[in-house]
């Protein structure tokens, strides 16, 4: 918490609430309005100071809320809809949803036990094992993302992702189980273990079957749903940008060693290898040779130590590597590993 965020000002945490409360004189309200001016940084904890405020309102609001006297108002307002009421509640459950908590609790129903979710971040180049409400086990890879209820109610538990994960579903007939990703293409199941990577920031989601069915439903050119039940050991691409699938064969293990902290290659491809130990390592790659694309590798490796499996691939393939020094010039420092392969 800070005490004083300007100490020429005297700008705090409190006066900031009450300039968003309106509160605040006319001479306090300029002083205020004169430090947010002077930095980014300073409009940045401004609204983070707003979210709050938000939030602490709209939840404290719900909680006076009386159930009764708030199905007249419904009623009411179905007959005269009040549209300008109606803006501002989506606007402060709106900054409910957009505060930056690594594992948070939200609250999205005016109801006597409202439902709590949960989310879950991983940090680059770190792995996460969840346990959730029904036992099933969830692993999350490098830069992922996980939200799902605190408890599993109704006849389906439905769980949304942005990143890749692999579940290990605990089987409950009675109960559909149910991913949900950034894009327009979801997984179901009732009991099974399957791995799929769905970044927002990619143009393709992949599911990997290791047992059990999934059935995939997602739309396709022409915006209409369509589902395909998978088999064990198949992996299918769901491309975001033309809306069609492709079945894949790939060795298993190389798709899901990375919640174990392995890397494990079976003549995968150079371009491949890439993208496993980019995500892993969370480091940029740039290849001054193109002809080093042509190599495929083989081997199993501790995933903590980059430098060992590099070595691997200069002592059977000659191809050379160069760990580069962030770039500090202008107080730019890369978050991520460089490494020059040529």
């Amino acid at each position: 918490k800070r005490d004083k965020m300007d100490t020429q000002k005297n700008i705090d945490e409190h006066m900031l609430l009450d300039y968003f409360s309106g509160s605040l004189s006319a001479t306090q309200k300029q002083e205020v309005e004169e430090w947010l001016n002077q930095s980014e940084e300073n409009r940045k904890i401004a609204r983070d100071i707003q979210y709050i405020y938000l939030a602490t309102d709209t939840l404290q609001t719900i909680k006076g809320i009386n159930s009764d006297q708030a199905l007249v108002q419904v009623k009411k307002r179905i007959i005269k809809p009040e549209k300008k009421h109606y803006f501002v509640w989506l606007q402060r459950i709106a900054a409910i949803l957009v505060l930056p908590l690594l594992i948070s609790t939200l609250y999205f129903a005016l109801k006597e036990d409202p439902v709590e979710y949960i989310e879950i971040r991983t940090n680059p180049g770190m792995v996460a094992k969840v346990d959730l409400p029904d036992k099933s086990k969830v692993w999350l890879n490098s830069q992922s993302y996980l939200k799902y209820p605190q408890k599993f109610t109704g006849d389906t538990r439905y769980v949304e992702i942005n990143g890749e994960a692999y579940f290990s579903i605990q089987k409950d007939k009675t109960k559909k189980f149910i991913v949900n990703t950034p894009f327009d293409i979801k997984a179901e199941v009732l009991g099974t273990e399957f791995n799929i990577e769905a970044y927002k920031k990619k143009n393709q989601v992949t599911t990997t079957l290791v047992s059990g069915s999934v059935r995939l439903s997602f739309l396709n050119k022409d915006n209409k749903e369509e589902s395909v039940i998978m088999k064990p050991d198949e992996e299918i691409s769901y491309n975001i940008k033309n809306k069609k699938i492709k079945l894949h064969t790939s060795y298993i293990p190389t798709q899901i060693a990375w919640k174990d902290g392995l890397v494990i290659l079976r003549n995968t491809p150079f371009e491949e290898v890439l993208k496993i130990l980019s995500k892993r390592f969370n480091t940029n790659f740039i290849v001054k040779n193109d002809l080093l694309y042509n190599n495929s590798f083989t081997g199993t490796f501790s995933g903590q130590h980059l430098h060992l499996i590099l070595e691997h691939f200069r002592l059977s393939t000659d191809i050379q590597y160069k760990f580069i020094d962030p770039d500090i010039s202008q107080n730019k420092i890369s978050e991520k590993t460089i490494v020059e392969l040529y």
